[in-house]
């Protein structure tokens, strides 16, 4: 039997338009968590520029991110209350890096003693292009160009984490919340406790919805551009 906890940390990974930051904030509210969405590391300084998500940016940005990224990481372990849960999102590309990211998010979980879950986004890469250009990107300055990200997609190699760690999740038709509900399931498998908030949700079978509940809009990518997985 899984040894159980009172948190747990989440880590959404996959492309950028597979939805990590709109799942990812459905999961936060289930498990009354936080959601340390990358682009929370990477808008401060992209603000600056009033980044459209298409136009060039000066790489040496990326250095200068380093240590929003480090004073985030310092805060939540140093700081931040112990009986948080968090949810965190990027995309790592299979590469050194990569691997050490993904190996400091569940180090993290597991000096916490916290139930730790990646979970890997995937979807339609038609559906995941179509999401790439709308106006809510741009106002988060995220990454906005749909043919980039869809050679970034066909050109780039995801890490992928230990098997044991790890379930896929695909957003290509099925809603955000109804996603958010299987992870957070996955979660309580794994020993973590559930929260008021899940107790009251329930399972998805057993929750009637309103009959004129408008559908859910098209989930949302998480990160801006090609160097995310270096950002945090």
């Amino acid at each position: 039997m899984a040894k159980t906890a009172d948190t747990c940390v989440v880590f959404m990974l996959g492309y950028p338009g597979m939805g990590k930051r709109t799942v990812g904030s459905h999961v936060a509210d289930l498990v009354d968590g936080v959601l340390v969405d990358n682009q929370l590391i990477n808008r401060p300084l992209l603000e600056l520029f009033r980044w459209d998500g298409k136009e060039s940016i000066p790489t040496a940005i990326w250095d200068r991110v380093i240590p929003i990224r480090e004073a985030v990481f310092g805060t939540i372990e140093d700081l931040a209350p112990a009986s948080n849960s968090y949810v965190f999102t990027n995309v790592l590309e299979d590469d050194p890096d990569g691997l050490a990211h993904f190996e400091r998010v569940q180090s993290h979980a597991a000096r916490r003693g916290s139930v730790f879950l990646s979970v890997m986004l995937t979807c339609d890469i038609d559906v995941q292009v179509s999401r790439i250009d709308n106006p809510d990107r741009i106002a988060l300055r995220k990454g906005s160009d749909p043919e980039g990200y869809r050679q970034h997609r066909l050109v780039t190699d995801l890490y992928q984490p230990p098997s044991g760690d790890v379930i896929t999740i695909d957003t290509t038709h099925i809603d955000a919340r109804t996603n958010a509900e299987l992870i957070v399931g996955e979660l309580i498998q794994r020993g973590s406790r559930p929260s008021p908030s899940t107790n009251h949700a329930g399972p998805p079978s057993a929750r009637p919805r309103p009959p004129h509940t408008p559908p859910s809009p098209p989930q949302q990518c998480d990160l801006h551009g090609w160097k995310a997985a270096r950002t945090g």
